[in-house]
């Protein structure tokens, strides 16, 4: 089934996913609870914005959604986190879907450490829907840096309750601005960091990341 995102900065960009062959079966056949945190801060900008939301969306199409074996849920964060849809409401594909475009773009400043410890707090937790016989993987997308302030904590000390919980982490940085130094502190391996040139380059790393998920989460399957 061919993916259409929605045409907000034209159709060449969405069409380039259709040869990303997303007909295959689904790669993930375990149950596995996948959360994006998605970048909304003032370095994105609208129009990569919804790149990066048709990018979320292909990459949940390769997952189980229907039957329930996968469940997907989003962090959005800037100058703040919240989460956009939890795992518990996520309800097969047209619901995540719909969520991903429903995503807000906030447009302020790179809180990561907030979003790592929203995750953790509100999505892998009973409170978030988080199922305690499913693998459990976390995918960091960012343009940019952890933005310094007085209340901030380093992406190390926030991702440390996640580590305990066994969520594979894995981190797509986008651009010239991002810090591999931040994004190694996230994951658990050189190999868990993915990055692309723009925005434009997001969907030539879709293949990648959909298997990386699922091996880093120990539940993958030929693809």
């Amino acid at each position: 089934m061919a993916f259409f995102a929605n045409c907000i900065f034209g159709q060449t960009y969405s069409h380039r996913f259709n040869r990303t062959k997303l007909n295959k079966p689904p790669i993930c056949s375990e149950p596995l609870d996948v959360a994006f945190l998605v970048d909304s801060s003032g370095s994105v900008g609208a129009a990569n914005f919804e790149k990066q939301k048709a990018f979320l969306k292909a990459a949940a199409r390769t997952f189980d959604l229907e039957s329930g074996v996968a469940q997907v849920g989003s962090v959005v964060y800037s100058d703040v986190a919240a989460v956009h849809q939890s795992f518990e409401n996520c309800n097969g594909t047209n619901s995540v879907m719909q969520a991903i475009d429903n995503i807000p773009y906030y447009g302020r400043s790179t809180r990561i450490d907030r979003a790592l410890s929203l995750a953790n707090t509100a999505m892998f937790s009973n409170l978030g829907g988080c199922r305690p016989y499913a693998a459990k993987a976390l995918v960091l997308v960012t343009d940019g840096t952890q933005t310094p302030a007085p209340d901030a904590i380093s992406l190390e000390r926030a991702v440390t309750p996640l580590k305990s919980k066994k969520v594979a982490r894995l981190a797509l940085g986008i651009g010239d601005k991002i810090s591999a130094a931040e994004l190694r502190m996230v994951v658990d391996e050189d190999d868990d960091v993915m990055t692309v040139d723009s925005y434009d380059d997001l969907p030539s790393s879709l293949h990648l990341l959909s298997k990386k998920i699922c091996a880093s989460a120990g539940v993958f399957r030929n693809c």
